[in-house]
């Protein structure tokens, strides 16, 4: 996390506090290498994204989740992590919404954060490590997990503030677009699986279908 920062490729003090906090090696299948800035794999194809990645995609997002706050400091936050996998990032989103102290989000304002994943034994193993260390993030409520279809996203939970997806998609995920509040941003990689991939930051701007 140090080494990130140093690069300022973590810039925001409520990023590295909680990329601190959440143990990497608690949601890696082996500590080995756990701290290493590459993607693990964690079973079923799939993986534990590199550290850089996970600290892009949280810079990406945190200013939108302040601005709400301080719009609506009343309100909840509302976080949608698409193919949670092993649960580090979703453990990382709760501690950013769940919080005492100083930083950009206001320590009142407290959030929702739901881990969807289609495989039942990652949302398991996601349950399993939060339970490890953070398991306080289940108590307070902070976290909820769901096994489903993440291109599908969480309707009866919508609108989110901020979406990440883990996986990439063919074209963007409309399902997922129409979830977003005003204002709310995804972070979502997009192109073909094994092929070249940008990554996108998509914001609803207008109540209307307008991004």
């Amino acid at each position: 996390v140090e080494k990130l920062a140093s690069a300022s490729i973590i810039q925001s003090p409520t990023i590295r506090d909680a990329m601190v906090k959440v143990d990497r090696a608690n949601y890696a299948v082996s500590r080995s290498g756990a701290y290493n800035d590459n993607p693990q794999l964690i079973g079923y194809g799939q993986t534990i994204s590199a550290p850089h990645m996970h600290a892009h995609a949280l810079e990406v997002l945190l200013p939108a989740l302040v601005e709400r706050a301080h719009d609506y400091p009343e309100d909840d936050l509302n976080i949608l992590d698409v193919g949670c996998g092993s649960g580090y990032l979703t453990a990382c989103f709760g501690r950013m919404v769940d919080r005492d102290g100083e930083g950009p989000i206001p320590p009142l304002v407290k959030g929702k954060v739901y881990g969807i994943d289609v495989f039942p034994e990652l949302v398991s193993f996601t349950t399993s490590n939060i339970n490890k260390e953070d398991g306080d993030l289940f108590d307070s409520g902070t976290i909820q997990l769901k096994v489903g279809d993440g291109w599908v996203g969480l309707p009866e939970a919508s609108p989110f503030h901020a979406i990440h997806v883990g996986a990439a998609a063919a074209t963007c995920p409309e399902h997922l677009m129409m979830q977003l509040a005003v204002g709310g941003v995804m972070v979502c990689p997009v192109g073909p699986d094994g092929g070249f991939q940008n990554l996108y930051r998509i914001e609803k701007i207008k109540d209307s279908q307008t991004y």
